[in-house]
């Protein structure tokens, strides 16, 4: 056997090779892909119980479910002091500075370092 019929070989396995791979990693993305989808789909299912079933929750997930209702609550929580201290910043006294056009923020800068638009003359 020559050396180019060497090196044809050679090439031709190695092209093998790599179609045999790029299938493996084709089909490992849609393996993936198929995968998040049912996580989604269990994620869907489970809120849908959590929602629904009230207190008749079978023993083995009361754990998981009381844990989920509490994130629920402290979520809940969490959003009202957001909403509160929004509203107290509002509320608050003018500072010395500009108005925001856009934010509504109060700055003493060229430009709202909140939202960065221009704060105007």
């Amino acid at each position: 056997m020559s050396f180019f019929e060497k090196a044809k070989a050679a090439a031709a396995t190695a092209g093998e090779k790599a179609k045999v791979a790029a299938e493996s990693a084709r089909i490992s993305g849609a393996i993936l892909t198929e995968k998040r989808e049912l996580d989604k789909s269990y994620r869907a299912i489970g809120q849908w119980y959590v929602s629904e079933a009230g207190d008749e929750i079978p023993e083995a997930i009361s754990d998981v479910v009381a844990a989920a209702k509490a994130s629920l609550e402290k979520i809940a929580e969490l959003q009202a002091s957001r909403d509160a201290a929004e509203t107290e910043e509002a509320q608050a006294p003018e500072e010395e500075g500009k108005v925001c056009p856009v934010c509504g923020k109060i700055s003493d800068s060229k430009f709202c370092p909140h939202c960065g638009a221009p704060m105007g003359e």
